[in-house]
């Protein structure tokens, strides 16, 4: 298993490449298959499954077809480092009041 604390981009890229066709196999899908999913060429599937280079974009088709959308969710999460931000993310978001449309004449 990969030790994602030192890995390289393209170690990471390779890893990932690595778990989308994994997935792709567990839910019995040929690379064809996948591709008409997502909604991208044959090649680039296999593309990307031979070297881990995609576009982000294509990543994310990828992701969507194969049902991972719920798997991006923790990625980018604010994790409190203190009990003061821990407080202000507990505490609902600050809403402004609509403005009225006044006119002056």
């Amino acid at each position: 298993m990969l030790d994602y604390t030192f890995a390289t981009p393209s170690e990471l890229c390779k890893e990932i490449a690595s778990r989308v066709k994994e997935q792709r196999m567990r839910l019995e899908l040929s690379q064809p298959e996948l591709a008409q999913r997502a909604g991208v060429a044959l090649g680039t599937v296999s593309g990307f499954e031979k070297t881990g280079k995609t576009t982000l974009e294509t990543l994310l088709r990828l992701i969507v077809a194969l049902g991972l959308t719920k798997e991006l969710e923790p990625l980018f999460l604010q994790k409190p480092t203190s009990i003061k931000e821990l407080e202000e993310a507990s505490r609902p978001a600050r809403q402004r009041v609509p403005r009225k449309n006044k006119r002056f004449s």
